[in-house]
């Protein structure tokens, strides 16, 4: 459940328009060149992390553009112009504390900056703390500086909604276990907070959506049943997570990435993914764990294909489920376990090939890929869970690995 909102703060709750600024300081030209000096450089964070003295940083703007010295001097000293007040900030800062939120600050901001607007900067009385970078030498996305903040205020992760306009900060703070909103401008804001609070409002646990075929579904290759409730990975993933969590299995023998099966159209993963959300919104974590059948020679796609399709879920759900709850759930990209084994002795074997296997093992990379790009979590299975003698399905033991696997990978960083 929700009982914290903590927001950066530029961009955000204030103003902060460079160009704007230096164009009205110099034209647009040299206001290009004093730009690129000054927050092109890379030495701008090095203000925010307050490592050099003031002194030191403005010489290696001065370094990056010699002969523009007096006017990143006057950019510098005038940066307090830069800075504009946001209207509506105080007052929703003022109705979070009264619906019985704690709502706090975490922003990557300067000594200098901070002072030179005081105005702007007023609405931080109201809240109820925050950290500044530049007071404790750390900055987003750096884990570290997150847990600055839990551990001043002592606030529990899980509980926190963290909004800030850079989306490599919010998945920092994903992988801590707070939720997260990207913020594009104010109405976008007050729609998402307001369907995520909404939605949040009897959320007592930490829920894990699992979407995946049959191995999900728990499938027992050695009677064509399903494995008892107590030995599915699902199950075991619940106990190994401990009560404050809910694991939610939406497994579907046959079920594709996005592609259609022939006469079996309804088993595209694709079209009823969002379907699945929204039944269980709100949702924390969603694990896809798809691609074995994808891989099946009657469907004839490539590795690179089949990861195509693993793109277009993680698409999805990072488009529709700000609409469905206010926030995007912790994505993890799953790569299931190879296709190994005798493949002709296989019950499936008129559709695994020696090709097969080669697919789903080359698609973990791939996939790893696809968690890069999106900064969402991955995880591996291809190499080191048990399959049963069919070559896809997992054994007993297979099913309490996996399980292991996806604690581990939620929980690493909430240590």
């Amino acid at each position: 459940m929700i009982r914290n909102i903590v927001f950066d703060i530029g961009n955000v709750l204030i103003g902060f328009d460079a160009m704007d600024y230096l164009r009205s300081l110099f034209g647009e030209k040299k206001a290009v060149r004093v730009a690129e000096a000054v927050f092109g450089s890379g030495y701008w964070p090095e203000l925010d992390i307050a490592r050099l003295s003031e002194e030191r940083i403005l010489g290696l703007f001065y370094s990056a553009a010699p002969e523009l010295h007096d006017e990143i001097k006057e950019a510098f000293d005038r940066i307090g112009e830069c800075v504009t007040k946001c209207g509506w900030v105080t007052d929703l800062i003022d109705s979070l504390k009264q619906k019985g939120y704690g709502v706090y600050f975490l922003s990557n901001m300067s000594e200098h900056v901070k002072n030179s607007n005081p105005d702007a900067f007023a609405f931080t009385s109201h809240m109820d703390g925050g950290i500044w970078s530049c007071d404790v030498h750390l900055i987003k996305p750096d884990e570290k500086i997150f847990k600055e903040l839990f551990s001043e205020y002592s606030l529990v992760p899980e509980e926190c909604l963290f909004i800030d306009d850079h989306r490599e900060n919010i998945a920092a703070a994903k992988k801590l276990g707070m939720k997260g909103i990207v913020f594009k401008d104010h109405d976008q804001l007050t729609a998402d907070l307001e369907k995520a609070l909404t939605k949040d409002a009897s959320h007592d646990r930490i829920s894990v959506l699992c979407y995946g075929d049959s191995n999900t579904y728990g499938y027992d290759p050695y009677t064509g049943g399903r494995y008892p409730y107590e030995k599915r990975w699902t199950t075991i993933l619940g106990e190994l997570l401990g009560e404050k969590y809910e694991v939610l299995a939406e497994g579907l023998n046959g079920r594709t990435t996005a592609y259609d099966r022939p006469g079996a159209a309804w088993k595209n993963g694709a079209s009823s993914f969002i379907a699945c959300i929204g039944t269980h919104k709100p949702v924390d974590y969603i694990i896809i764990m798809l691609g074995t059948n994808d891989c099946n020679e009657s469907l004839g796609l490539s590795a690179e294909a089949i990861a195509n399709g693993m793109e277009t879920l993680v698409t999805i759900a990072e488009q529709e489920t700000p609409g469905l709850q206010g926030y995007v759930p912790e994505i993890i990209v799953a790569a299931p376990a190879a296709i190994k084994g005798e493949l002709e002795r296989s019950p499936f074997a008129g559709n695994l090939t020696d090709d097969s296997a080669r697919k789903s093992r080359d698609i973990g990379p791939l996939y790893k890929d696809i968690a890069e790009r999106h900064l969402i979590r991955y995880a591996d299975a291809t190499g080191s869970i048990e399959v049963s003698a069919d070559c896809e399905h997992l054994t007993e033991k297979g099913h309490r690995q996996i399980a292991k696997l996806f604690a581990d990978v939620i929980t690493a960083g909430l240590h």
